[in-house]
């Protein structure tokens, strides 16, 4: 009976760390402007700085934690290099994601290195002057990151591929739209053979360009799918989650740009409800 118990609790525990964990990873999602094709020979490095926060957790629309405290820190380094491929630009990159973690709640806490990501974009259309470009992108997450197995936000102990395209349309001299969809596939994972359904996302940013180097930007992005088993029983359903940021950029010189954001879920059917500040330093040479 005893042992029955421990079961039943230890499974309890498990559900609640990757609910809690589910919908906050190291954001590499794309930003306003992310789907530009440079010229070949430039290169970037990129350091982010992310702080999610989050008390409510939904799962299958129905709050089920409502004073989870969860905090993450989290940092991201990532580099990329753009060159040419035949008639293409092409910029192979890699992301290392790092931080901590804390939830009030089952008072646990994780730090470490996250799931490395590499990958890269190709551009069909990279037209600087126009103000038009349309890539075409793929990136694998490794399972590399520390304590995969303790609900760690930034690592998942399995595969992952994700497959975008990017458009970019100039409509006037203010105005810029950016339009991405994106498709992720998940092998099983690799410690408990728990099987991850596709995750689908919309991402549309609006930029309005205050100059030549600031603008300011509304986004809107949507998220479907990604509901997890293991051995037929449902660990976290579907998601159908909305969520908004607005984004303030600007090149302080000719080489290094700032950019601030704020994050906020407007609608959660499963996963925790996340508000999130976040950073980034971008050096191009």
């Amino acid at each position: 009976m005893k042992m029955t118990r421990s079961i039943i609790a230890g499974a309890c525990a498990a559900a609640l760390l990757t609910l809690a964990t589910s919908g906050v990873r190291a954001d590499v999602r794309p930003d306003p402007g992310d789907y530009t094709g440079l010229p070949a020979g430039t290169n970037l490095l990129l350091a982010y700085a992310q702080f999610p926060r989050a008390d409510k957790v939904y799962s299958n629309g129905n709050k089920v934690v409502d004073n989870l405290d969860l905090s993450v820190n989290a940092g991201i380094l990532r580099y990329v290099h753009f060159m040419k491929l035949g008639d293409y630009i092409i910029d192979p990159q890699i992301i290392l994601p790092f931080g901590s973690q804390k939830i009030g709640l089952s008072d646990s806490k994780s730090s470490g290195i996250g799931d490395v990501i590499f990958g890269g974009t190709l551009w069909t259309i990279a037209d600087l002057a126009k103000g038009e470009h349309l890539g075409w992108s793929v990136f694998f997450t490794a399972p590399t990151g520390s304590d995969k197995n303790q609900g760690f936000a930034l690592s998942n102990n399995r595969w992952a591929t994700d497959l975008q395209v990017g458009y970019i349309r100039k409509l006037s001299n203010n105005w810029t739209v950016d339009l991405i969809g994106e498709t992720e596939f998940y092998q099983d994972q690799r410690d408990t053979k728990s099987q991850k359904d596709p995750l689908f996302q919309a991402h549309g940013h609006l930029r309005y360009h205050l100059s030549d180097a600031t603008y300011v930007a509304a986004t809107y992005r949507h998220a479907w799918g990604a509901r997890e088993t293991l051995n037929g029983a449902d660990i976290a359903g579907r998601k159908n989650n909305g969520t908004t940021m607005l984004t303030w950029a600007s090149f302080v010189d000719k080489q290094w740009q700032v950019q601030l954001q704020y994050v906020h879920d407007l609608k959660v059917e499963e996963g925790p409800k996340i508000s999130a500040l976040q950073a980034r330093l971008l050096y191009v040479y």
